[in-house]
């Protein structure tokens, strides 16, 4: 069967015609050489079946990436390292103040506000100057995880309450998407959204890719059980590591592994080892 006659189910359970271009797209967004693009696309096309799911074609372009390189192979897995963050989503918090925060921003996680009726927990406060913006943030465990317009009606509500505290913006953010409804709704009335693909040029992946930083559930060294008891300690993104790296030595590796991990730390974060052994 011809890849452009077959099916993919993605995980929202919809289905669209399987596009390699797209596949090419995510491979070169990773780093990936053309050679390992090329490797990684030849793996897909093998076991290429209609009515594939999205995470069998991850699963084997990944493996690909992996066994010719980590760090590529690490970022390729950024939306799925996100969803790994959950299921609490406080993890998800943490990593989306660390954009605002690399972006110049003082950032407050969790604050209680007085607004002009009641008090509000909000998830995000950041200020940079005279420019305050507050957000609230939706996470989804998997890709196809709609916010619907419901939310966006809810957080447009909060932030006219909380119009006293001086903010700027109110941001709803989620590394999910956003259903037409609550598009259309934030938009009309002047909430900035964020989504995992929207808008497009400043898109949640986008924001990502430039700032470069990785949650370190990324990290293809580490088992599951060795991230969830990093994100348990706080620990979210793998500059987290450089710079604490007791955290490091308390997961207790062989000296193969953690060689293995700090080959593939340089690897999506060279600048920052560099540093991060200069400060220890």
């Amino acid at each position: 069967m011809r890849a452009n006659q077959t099916k993919l189910i993605k995980t929202s359970g919809e289905v669209e015609a399987f596009q390699e271009r797209k596949l090419r797209a995510s491979l070169a967004r990773s780093g990936a050489t053309r050679r390992e693009i090329e490797h990684a696309v030849d793996a897909v096309r093998q076991q290429l079946h209609d009515r594939i799911s999205s995470d069998e074609v991850f699963r084997l372009a990944h493996r690909a990436l992996q066994g010719a390189r980590r760090p590529a192979a690490a970022r390729y897995s950024l939306q799925r390292a996100i969803q790994d963050l959950g299921p609490s989503g406080f993890p998800f918090e943490r990593f989306v103040a660390s954009l605002w925060q690399h972006a110049g921003y003082r950032v407050r996680l969790g604050p209680k506000l007085q607004g002009k009726h009641v008090r509000h927990e909000v998830d995000i406060d950041a200020t940079r100057g005279k420019d305050r913006i507050l957000c609230e943030c939706k996470f989804r465990t998997h890709s196809g995880g709609k916010v619907d317009v419901k939310t966006a009606l809810y957080v447009y509500a909060r932030a006219r309450d909380l119009l006293p505290t001086g903010l700027r913006q109110f941001w709803l953010i989620t590394n999910g998407r956003f259903t037409k409804d609550a598009l259309a709704y934030g938009n009309g009335v002047g909430l900035r959204l964020l989504s995992w693909d929207y808008p497009r040029g400043d898109s949640l992946r986008e924001r990502i890719d430039r700032a470069g930083l990785h949650p370190l559930t990324v990290l293809t060294t580490l088992h599951k059980a060795e991230q969830k008891r990093l994100l348990l300690k706080k620990y979210v993104l793998c500059t987290d590591l450089i710079r604490h790296p007791s955290a490091v030595n308390d997961l207790r590796l062989s000296k193969v592994r953690e060689a293995r991990l700090w080959a593939e730390l340089e690897g999506l974060c060279g600048r920052e080892l560099q540093q991060g052994r200069e400060w220890v």
